[in-house]
């Protein structure tokens, strides 16, 4: 029996929808805030008046502000992000071939980070206080404190340069024919393997990181968890400890780490922007900075978008997560 009522899900979609319109609003404000106007990177010293202003009622910057927002909402909305002024092709086009190599990335990232963070916290919490405790959670807290594009340079030195057994850039082998020699054809095994070859180093940084935060949170829960008294009962059952560490006390303080899940989601992408432009990963972090850089609105405001949108469903995923984690969780269900 499913534990969310079709009527809190419908709650949580519609405020996930003005969630998103208030994003919507937010990114017109503060992108029309900025100095300048991407019209003037197309913009010729020798153009006249009366094409200048050809060249604003092409891309609607003649029209009203309060038209130009009218017309934002309800273009996002229908998925028509406009025309890139820099790469000169739809924005949607850029977006298609970027965001699947960033979820890509992400979600590996995502996935490996809180399969480690809890893991280890699970241990150290059931160990608190010990020399073991100790040691690996100071080596957390410096991992956590280094930024992340310093960390990618050091794998970058030590696994590219000195080992030379990865590559520092890149999605993919570039002119593999020249690599592999004339005559060389990709097949799909190979190709995928090329892929995961060239994600290891972005992966391993992001990674070095990102288990910290969920690491943090089940230490500290588990060291509350294990004082209570389902898990003396447990105990005293005859259970082993390895039953009782994992069945009764991990599975409850796993609660707080998904709540705080969002909030890592949130820094592993910010990360993934970063780490990005390290490796010269063709994805959406890549793409926000060459787009602000260039000054080009459009693709930047369908980035931050779209970035937002995956963040939001995030939040969702969050809640269904929530009442498998503890079947005392009932959302949308009255009490009797």
């Amino acid at each position: 029996m499913t534990r969310i009522s079709a009527k809190y899900l419908a709650q949580r979609l519609i405020i996930s929808y003005l969630t998103i319109l208030v994003i919507m609003t937010l990114l017109f404000v503060l992108l029309h805030s900025m100095p300048g106007s991407f019209i003037q990177t197309m913009q010729s010293p020798d153009m006249t008046g009366e094409q200048i202003e050809r060249l604003k009622e092409q891309w609607g910057l003649n029209e009203p502000l309060w038209k130009q927002y009218v017309d934002f909402m309800v273009n996002y909305q229908t998925g028509e992000f406009g025309w890139s002024p820099h790469w000169n092709v739809p924005v949607w086009n850029l977006i298609e071939r970027r965001l699947p190599r960033t979820v890509i990335l992400f979600g590996a990232t995502t996935i490996t980070g809180f399969m480690i963070g809890p893991l280890v916290g699970m241990y150290l919490g059931w160990w608190r206080g010990t020399k073991r405790d100790r040691s690996i959670f100071t080596g957390g807290l410096i991992a956590y404190s280094l930024p992340s594009f310093w960390i990618a340079w050091l794998f970058i030195w030590l696994f590219s340069f000195e080992l030379d057994l990865l590559p520092a850039k890149y999605m993919r082998t570039q002119f593999p024919q020249e690599v592999y020699g004339t005559g060389f054809e990709w097949t799909a095994m190979m190709a995928m393997r090329d892929v995961l070859w060239h994600l290891a180093l972005p992966l391993l940084s992001l990674t070095a990181i990102g288990w910290v935060g969920s690491m943090l949170i089940m230490r500290t829960v588990m060291q509350n968890v294990t004082e209570q008294d389902y898990v003396f009962l447990a105990r005293a059952k005859g259970l082993s400890e390895r039953k009782v560490m994992i069945k009764h006390a991990a599975r409850n303080a796993l609660i707080p780490v998904a709540t705080g899940a969002i909030v890592g989601i949130a820094f592993i992408l910010d990360g993934a922007v970063v780490i990005e432009n390290v490796f010269n990963y063709p994805g959406m972090g890549n793409l926000i900075l060459d787009s602000v850089l260039n000054n080009d609105h459009p693709t930047t405001q369908a980035v931050f978008f779209m970035l937002a949108v995956l963040l939001v469903i995030c939040r969702i995923i969050q809640d269904i997560a929530y009442t498998y984690l503890d079947p005392r969780i009932k959302f949308g269900e009255e009490e009797s």
